[in-house]
């Protein structure tokens, strides 16, 4: 009866000894996998079996001093993203605000920065427009003097700009018309076609160059 008793006691004692070594190889894995110490879990157990624990003391120290590393590294990160996008807080700030969620506090800067971007890339695209029409238009300022004025409003600018670019270019092609129906006209008193200038440049109408090309055959 002895016997069978001390027999169940060590069989329990087995037992909870092999689910306490489960849980410290797990606790090994989950750290290896942290700290990444250049060997497998499986290395590392096989070297210190028996000694489980102070492999985890040691593991759990070089995962102490990897987390400080990882924080000194993100909150360079932040400093970095701060300069880049002037978020209204300096650096200091925003870290205190974001202590432990760091990884939230890069997220957002960098979503602020390429929003950013991307804001200054059609900014610059529309600053181009702007010069192209300049060119064209001659609106007696330049450029850069109607980009410092319409900072912030280049739409308005362009939409302006296009409006005297297509009033500039009616009117030219008035000009133009104008001057084909004098050469109608011209042509008609010196070849006598049996029709009025009037005439043929109402049947000719948007075809004035073809009319003087018949004129003068």
């Amino acid at each position: 009866k002895n016997l069978t008793k001390m027999k169940a006691k060590q069989e329990k004692a087995a037992v909870k000894e092999a689910e306490l070594k489960a849980a410290k190889r797990e606790r090994v894995s989950a750290l290896v996998d942290e700290t990444m110490p250049g060997k497998s879990a499986e290395d590392l157990l096989a070297m210190y079996d028996g000694k489980e624990d102070q492999l985890i003391k040691n593991l759990e120290k070089m995962n102490s001093k990897k987390l400080v590393k990882d924080k000194a590294n993100k909150q360079q990160s932040v400093r970095q993203l701060v300069d880049e996008t002037n978020p209204g807080k300096s650096a200091e700030e925003l870290l205190a605000m974001y202590d432990g969620k760091e990884d939230d506090l890069i997220k957002n800067l960098t979503k602020m920065k390429m929003k950013q971007e991307k804001t200054a890339e059609l900014k610059a695209i529309k600053q181009q427009s702007v010069r192209a029409l300049v060119d064209e238009n001659n609106p007696g300022k330049s450029a850069e003097e109607l980009l410092a004025m319409y900072d912030g409003k280049e739409d308005a600018l362009i939409k302006n700009l296009e409006k005297m670019k297509a009033k500039q270019e009616n009117k030219q092609k008035d000009t133009l018309k104008s001057s084909k129906q004098e050469s109608v006209r011209a042509l008609v008193d010196g070849v006598n076609p049996g029709k009025s200038a009037e005439e043929l440049l109402t049947m000719y109408e948007g075809k004035e160059d073809d009319l003087i090309k018949n004129l003068t055959k």
